[in-house]
């Protein structure tokens, strides 16, 4: 079962979305997700999470209730034991930093236990215990308006340069964003890491996937996505996919 909300107006172009989840199945259940342009933050109801590496799935798994889930660039594992319940929040990433109160390149690949990040006044026990979703979200949006309320908003050259890839979907070269900012491509990655988790061409990459998949539903051939997405040719874009998330186009999407 899926419960999707808006975000509340004053939360939006900081959150992304946000859902309520519960599922149970006859045994454990493992899913490949991600990767994408979005910080995560997850609400588990009490039930543990495992967490892998889908481009090295033979490592060791690492165990999570509430979690946040910093920027990553190539897809994760999940796994739960037969149940689930909660609520996962996807954030935009200039939120990220003011919203979570640390450098994002410190969660950049990382998933960390939610309190370590965002202590939360029992936030996962009170919205648990809600009598129901609407309640559960109107809980979960107070919380967030009152951590980002405390949040320096950013608009420095590194949030302009992440407008500007994000609304290319990431066909913009770095070095044309180094130009029309006037900055070194050195000065650029070091605030975009600082304020987004990852450096801008590995954003970009991200951008250009998050895309391909978009168009994947809208009746294109691959060799036409890969056109409109900016890469070289439908091998380049198979190529990106299995790099990224250890599949084929096709593969993830049947997954």
């Amino acid at each position: 079962m899926l419960v999707q909300r808006r975000p509340h107006p004053a939360l939006r172009g900081h959150i992304r979305s946000y859902y309520g989840f519960a599922e149970e199945t006859p045994g454990p259940l493992r899913r490949r997700e991600g990767p994408g342009s979005s910080a995560v933050i997850v609400l588990s109801f009490e039930h543990e999470w495992l967490m892998g590496q889908a481009l090295a799935p033979e490592r060791p798994f690492e165990r999570f209730t509430s979690f946040v889930a910093g920027m990553h660039d190539a897809a994760v594992l999940t796994e739960h034991g037969g149940r689930s319940e909660g609520i996962q929040v996807n954030i935009a990433p200039l939120a990220a930093a003011a919203l979570l109160g640390v450098p994002m390149y410190e969660l950049a690949r990382q998933i960390v236990p939610l309190d370590d990040v965002f202590p939360s006044d029992h936030l996962v026990e009170r919205v648990a215990e809600a009598r129901d979703w609407d309640t559960r979200f109107e809980l979960l949006e107070a919380a967030l308006a009152a951590r980002l309320a405390d949040g320096a908003p950013l608009s420095d050259g590194a949030a302009w340069a992440w407008h500007r890839l994000a609304e290319t979907h990431g066909r913009l070269r770095v070095e044309a964003l180094c130009q029309e900012l006037g900055w070194s491509r050195k000065r650029l990655s070091a605030r975009f890491r600082e304020v987004v988790g990852l450096p801008p061409k590995t954003v970009a990459r991200l951008l250009r996937l998050e895309r391909a998949i978009e168009l994947a539903g809208s009746g294109l051939e691959w060799a036409e996505i890969a056109y409109a997405c900016g890469y070289y040719d439908q091998s380049h874009l198979v190529n990106d996919f299995r790099q990224i998330t250890g599949a084929s186009p096709t593969e993830y999407l049947a997954a």
